[in-house]
């Protein structure tokens, strides 16, 4: 079935050296929806400074993921958008400006709106995304009209200019250089327009345009190639242009010759860049300079936040209106589906009140016209009030099409509307997940194997926020009871979990299965400056947040210093690059479902650290009273897999811990033999024991069990001995 889907780069996750990579001109935006108009009958592109959005009304998300593929393996950065709650939700929040740098900034609204006559003009826009687009626009001004969230100064080019009058320029007599005549330009002399300054030069390389700007704006228009004159003189120079600027751009700006581009060097007066462009206007070296300042969007993003928080104070309001726009739209997109069968419905009517009129009017002798239109509105207006309650109706079944026996099809027998062909799925199976990335890997790739097995199935994705996800990862559950509750609650029909972070205490009513053969069930360390653990200095920083993972690294580096660290993929290794530790231990496996593997500095195999009880594995929840959703779900379910799990669960709940204790286990079963390396330390780390055991697949509980058994006494023992020679 088809439904809106979507994959953005943004600034939220995307640095601006990616960003400028993937950052699409007109033209090369036209030639990706001709592009992309192979795979999708509807297709649009918001290409901005901040974020490079494709849109879509197909099956998948999967061929969109295929064209950021084309430049490049930057998938880690990317959001994914798999189903239409989430794609429409993300479209409606950018345009009310809660997804923009500069929280409530009105601009990307007049961006979405150009994206949208692109797209007419390709003829890539459909009716689902003209009224989804539009009905985007209407949200946006919805919200700023209705709350204040675009009321407070914290647009780019209003910061840009508060970073001037910062700077201790003193505005009037100062030279201002623009360069470059798009949006963000005009935006930056609109501000500049307001305020007497010294001299005005705006710089572009297209001179018609750069000539009417300065007409407009009382400045002075310069040569993009021969400028040089105008960079001396000027104290703030803007870069908001998407052309190079090969001036600013040479590799080494102290060994180049050319005089313009060593200006910058030579003049004793300090001067303020500030880099609007992407790709970026300036060289990134010029920042080297003493005499030189320079900002680019990066920068601005760090230092706009306090500016913003009047801003977020409006953000629950917004996003209320957001959800109250995407409840209305998501009727209609139901609606939508029944609409051939109102059509034909409404034709039918009109047919039998034509044939009934040829019948009546000769009858009439002495009909006149006005008479003959009267008799016409009377019946048009007598079929809408007989139709009107049944279309409502239809309209009413639209919003719930995977009832058991589904009354659509009913619809259709009782309207004579046989011939009308729509897909009305056998069942709508709901899938709960958390946000992240990684949990929306693994669930779309579950959900697609699902579908693989059930066509005639609707799958629809739904994200619940988990006490993890706010931090909290010290209860019970943490990224699982959520979940759980939404499913009693029956607001889910199944949840995706990693298998490792299921707590041992089953939920009555909840059933878990164990599922898709194992991945990479190593751990790997992420280096700051690429070395590997042998190599780290005594005292480098380590972080992770497990037990696991540090009681046996001391076993091999005692002399690293390791400390805790929470948060997903994407937020640990920012606070590696930012927070002072030297180092990061992840699981390869999510590391690989989200292309990043090659990040890796070092690969620990089982022999040096042995995984979490669980990992590697998908596990799915489910309370499904009829049976046909744990029948469909066993069709994923990996027998050697699942043989392993039960073992290494067993081993946990023999030794009574949970994933936040020094616990390990890996499994590894036949068809007849089973064995099971162990790990089992005490909290700090101080006494610690290995071992493993091999026996048949039928008494794998035993083994395991005996396993824990006999590292917990060994434990046990030295703690003894310890004890000992301390009394004595």
């Amino acid at each position: 079935m088809d439904k809106v889907v979507g994959v953005e780069l943004s600034h939220r996750f995307a640095p601006i050296a990616v960003r400028e990579r993937l950052a699409l001109n007109k033209e090369q935006t036209t030639i990706a929806l001709q592009e992309l108009k192979k795979d999708y009958e509807e297709v649009f592109i918001v290409s901005t400074c901040n974020r490079l959005s494709v849109y879509a009304f197909g099956k998948s998300h999967n061929e969109i993921l295929s064209f950021f593929d084309q430049f490049g393996n930057y998938r880690q950065y990317l959001s994914i958008l798999p189903d239409s709650e989430i794609a429409i939700r993300n479209l409606f929040s950018t345009a009310a400006g809660l997804e923009s740098q500069a929280v409530g900034e009105h601009q990307i609204t007049g961006q979405i709106r150009e994206a949208l006559e692109v797209g007419r003009k390709e003829k890539t826009i459909g009716p689902v995304l003209d009224e989804l687009i539009r009905q985007a626009i209407h949200t946006g001004k919805r919200v700023r009209l209705e709350t204040n969230i675009g009321k407070f100064s914290a647009s780019l080019a209003t910061v840009g200019f508060e970073l001037i009058t910062q700077h201790d320029f003193k505005i009037a007599e100062t030279t201002f250089l623009v360069i470059g005549t798009g949006n963000m330009a005009n935006l930056v002399t609109t501000v500049l327009d307001r305020t007497k300054i010294k001299k005005l030069y705006i710089a572009s390389h297209d001179q018609t345009r750069a000539n009417e700007m300065a007409k407009e704006w009382n400045g002075e228009p310069v040569d993009m190639e021969n400028m040089h004159q105008a960079l001396s003189e000027a104290g703030v120079i803007i870069g908001g242009t998407q052309g190079e600027i090969n001036l600013l751009h040479e590799e080494t700006m102290s060994e180049s010759k050319c005089p313009r581009a060593n200006f910058a060097l030579q003049t004793g007066g300090h001067k303020l860049f500030i880099d609007f462009g992407v790709p970026r206007n300036f060289n990134p070296s010029l920042k080297e300079d003493a005499n030189v300042t320079l900002y680019d969007l990066d920068d601005i993003k760090k230092i706009t936040y306090d500016g913003l928080l009047k801003r977020y104070d409006e953000i629950p309001k917004a996003r209320q209106l957001v959800n109250e726009e995407l409840d209305w739209f998501m009727v209609w997109l139901r609606n939508r589906k029944v609409a051939p069968v109102i059509e034909a419905y409404w034709n039918n009517m009109e047919d039998i009140k034509e044939e009934e009129l040829k019948w009546l009017l000769p009858k009439l002798e002495n009909a006149d016209k006005h008479t003959e239109d009267l008799l016409q509105r009377f019946t048009h207006r007598l079929l809408r009030k007989i139709s009107n309650p049944t279309i409502e109706g239809i309209k009413r079944i639209a919003q719930n099409l995977h009832e058991q026996d589904n009354p659509i099809n009913t619809a259709k027998q009782i309207l004579d509307v046989q011939g009308v062909d729509i897909f009305v799925p056998k069942k709508k199976i709901i899938v709960g997940t958390r946000g992240s990335k990684l949990a929306l890997t693994q669930t779309n790739w579950v959900i697609g194997q699902l579908q693989k097995i059930q066509p005639d199935y609707e799958f629809e994705t739904k994200i619940i926020r988990t006490s993890g996800d706010d931090g909290d990862i010290d209860v019970v559950g943490a990224f699982t009871s959520a979940l759980q509750r939404s499913m009693l609650a029956g607001e889910i029909n199944l949840a995706i979990h990693s298998y490792k972070d299921i707590p041992t205490e089953e939920v009555v009513g909840l059933r878990v299965v164990p599922v898709t053969e194992r991945k990479d069930v190593r751990d790997v360390l992420i280096s700051k400056d690429g070395q590997q653990l042998k190599d780290l200095p005594a005292g480098a920083v380590i972080g992770t947040g497990s037990l696991r993972r540090s009681a046996q690294l001391k076993q091999i580096r005692p002399d690293l210093d390791y400390k805790f660290i929470q948060g997903n993929v994407e937020s640990r290794i920012h606070k590696m690059e930012t927070e002072g530790y030297d180092a990061i231990v992840l699981a390869a496996t999510g590391l690989e479902k989200m292309n990043m593997l090659d990040i890796a500095t070092e690969i620990f195999e089982i022999d040096v650290m042995v995984p979490a009880v669980g990992q590697a594995i998908l596990g799915i929840e489910l309370i499904d009273k009829a049976g046909s959703i744990l029948d469909l779900v066993k069709g994923l379910s990996h027998e050697p897999t699942k043989n392993a799990a039960d073992a290494e669960r067993a081993f946990l709940i023999a030794l009574g811990g949970g994933c936040n204790m020094p616990i390990a286990a890996y499994a590894q079963a036949t068809a007849t033999e089973i064995t099971i390396e162990g790990v089992f330390a005490t909290e700090d780390g101080e006494h610690y024991e290995k071992d493993s055991i091999s026996g048949p697949l039928d008494q794998r509980k035993t083994l395991a069990r005996t396993l824990a058994a006999q590292l917990k006494d060994k434990i046990e023992r030295k703690k003894k001995v310890v004890l000992s020679d301390v009394t004595t």
